[in-house]
């Protein structure tokens, strides 16, 4: 019998937990303690005999009787609910990556060969023991998960997308070498240029020139077309026309910047985006042989020396504020806009390692269960009412998966929608570099990996199923991480202040 695991953590802790389990059923077994619950049933059961009268009839055989429909629910639960039959080994538990080959992202590694191989090697040997009712539950509850998430359309995490892309760099000492000349001998002319001549341009023009690859710098006659490399590359072969008056030592042409730039075959914007995008992962890769207009959104989070913090117009109505757009409505979204800017360096950090956490706090609360099973099974004197209750717990804890990958597809189709066109296939060149426009969907979406599960457990008891405090112990679980998280935030937060606080000073 194979057992799907959905995380490297829950791969190891789940046969953790068995062997613990089978050694406190053991312990349970042989000290004699899982009799107890028997002999209470027993007495409970000969006390009440005892109160029948005397036309209930043979008071022996009214024992008997009882005690046999008293002990059924026993002798079941011992049998199927604790005693240890089905082998269990980590060559018996797969790591569920049936999703990741559907959707075509990249297929994790096996955990043996991940950073937990040690833990594999410690555990290689063990073998455990499941009851059969907890084998077959167990395969019932991840069958149900996995076809709820199968139900989830595909689409790439576009937050991770975003952080792959954003901490990527061009470690090719070449490149970076001439990206340095082209800035020097292309890029910094153009803009002087572009400023002696006063031109009045709309934002979305300066949006455009405030890159290397600008369309206006490199169409405009007076920008790239008239500058030019000022040494020799063997890329472009020496043009007598072109490089009239320049020394042609066999060591290539000198292109000008806008060929240097844009040329089809050794241009550097596609040498740039070669050697990125042999880096990226296959979900990052994927994701952008589906866009147009990509190479722009690339090489803007790569090579501008500052990520853009400020959007251009509103994305969508909120209700801050009044319909008519006065000037205190203004200062007022500017306002509060600047505080959810601040707060955000400190909360979001937090959220993202709540984001990391779950899972992982999903994995040990499994392992509790398992390992407290027997122990709560005996000292409820084999209720069926809290073997139910348990049964119920653990495909809750399951299901949790689904409702963190619901969110993380709310997640990217909120981004999709807020940079997206709606009118072709195409992808803003700003969703990789800027974070300002998202910020209120931070906030919430980073709420709803929390929310999600605490309604789902809610719902479990609008159905009459109590089953504890499943959301708060997730939260107290990952609360850990989330401040850990907040801590580095609220350090750039106290830096930004001190920054501000200088520099109004010198003002003065």
């Amino acid at each position: 019998m194979k057992f799907t695991v959905d995380s490297y953590l829950e791969y190891f802790l789940t046969l953790l937990g068995w062997v613990i389990n089978n050694g406190i059923f053991g312990v349970l077994i042989q000290t004699g303690i899982f009799l107890i619950p028997l002999l209470f049933i027993l007495v409970r059961t000969f006390l009440e005999v005892k109160k029948q009268g005397d036309d209930e009839g043979n008071k022996g055989e009214l024992l008997m009787r009882w005690l046999g429909i008293a002990y059924l629910p026993a002798m079941l639960a011992i049998i199927l609910m604790m005693a240890p039959v089905i082998p269990i080994s980590l060559e018996k538990i797969s790591l569920n990556t049936q999703q990741s080959t559907v959707c075509g992202y990249s297929v994790p590694k096996q955990p043996k060969d991940t950073g937990y191989g040690s833990m594999a090697s410690e555990l290689g040997g063990q073998t455990a023991r499941v009851p059969i009712w907890w084998g077959l539950f167990h395969r019932l509850n991840k069958g149900i998960t996995h076809a709820f998430i199968s139900v989830i359309p595909c689409k790439p995490d576009l937050r991770q997308v975003r952080f792959e892309v954003q901490h990527e760099k061009i470690n090719n000492p070449i490149l970076l070498t001439e990206i340095k000349h082209f800035v020097e001998q292309c890029y910094v002319p153009a803009q002087a240029r572009l400023k002696e001549s006063q031109l009045s341009l709309t934002p979305a023009q300066v949006q455009d020139t405030d890159w290397l690859g600008g369309h206006i710098l490199i169409t405009n006659s007076e920008l790239y077309p008239r500058y030019r490399a000022k040494q020799p590359h063997r890329l472009w072969a020496y043009d007598a026309q072109r490089d009239a008056g320049l020394p042609n030592n066999g060591e290539g042409g000198f292109p000008n910047c806008a060929q240097w730039w844009n040329d089809a075959d050794v241009g550097l914007k596609n040498r740039l985006l070669a050697d990125v995008m042999q880096n990226f992962s296959a979900q990052v890769i994927g994701f952008f042989k589906s866009k147009e207009y990509t190479d722009e959104a690339v090489l803007r989070a790569i090579l501008r020396p500052e990520n853009v913090n400020v959007s251009e117009g509103k994305v969508y109505p909120g209700y801050s504020g009044n319909v008519d757009t006065t000037a205190m409505n203004v200062i007022n979204s500017v306002a509060s806009a600047a505080g959810m800017a601040v707060g955000s360096v400190a909360a979001f950090p937090g959220f993202d390692a709540v984001r990391q956490a779950l899972p992982m706090v999903q994995a040990f609360i499994l392992m509790t269960v398992i390992i407290l099973t027997p122990v709560v099974i005996v000292l409820s004197a084999y209720s069926l009412k809290t073997i139910v209750t348990l049964t119920i717990v653990n495909f809750a804890l399951i299901m949790l998966s689904f409702w963190w990958e619901l969110a993380r597809w709310l997640d990217s189709w909120l981004l999709d929608a807020l940079y997206n066109s709606s009118t072709h296939n195409s992808l803003n060149v700003h969703f990789l570099s800027n974070t300002r426009d998202d910020i209120v969907v931070n906030f919430v979406m980073g709420s709803l990996f929390l929310v999600l599960p605490a309604l789902w457990v809610g719902a479990l008891s609008w159905a009459g199923m109590s089953i504890g405090n499943i959301a708060n112990a997730l939260a107290s679980g990952s609360s850990t991480s989330q401040q850990a998280g907040q801590q580095g935030g609220a350090i750039a937060t106290k830096v930004f202040n001190k920054l501000k606080e200088y520099f109004q000073g010198k003002g003065k």
